[in-house]
């Protein structure tokens, strides 16, 4: 629970800082300039499991994330986790949980 509710406060945090940043006035580049412009990019991704089980629980996560900028072999970045959790009890009731997380950024 504590897991989900810190992934929680990290999104909302991310969502309200985005709003934050001031570019200022616009700027007009010459065609010089806009050859050697690039752009970045970012990807995040998250993903939760629970599994209850009478025996035995098994849950996995998996997230992919795949951020590209431009054209090239060379403007790809990709992150990838996964995660698996395994619990089994003869007298009582199988509970587990599985969390992972992947991000990809490109400057």
């Amino acid at each position: 629970m504590k897991t989900k509710f810190l992934s929680l406060v990290a999104g909302a945090s991310l969502i309200a800082l985005a709003g934050v940043a001031n570019a200022g006035q616009p700027l007009v580049l010459s065609n010089g300039q806009m050859d050697v412009v690039t752009a970045g990019a970012a990807a995040t991704a998250n993903a939760g499991a629970f599994a209850l089980g009478d025996f035995d629980a098994v849950t996995l996560t998996q997230t992919a994330t795949n951020a590209v900028s431009g054209n090239g072999l060379f403007n790809i970045a990709i992150g990838q986790s996964y995660s698996l959790a395994t619990a089994a009890s003869v007298l009582f009731q199988a509970a587990v949980a599985a969390h992972s997380d992947s991000a990809a950024t490109l400057p």
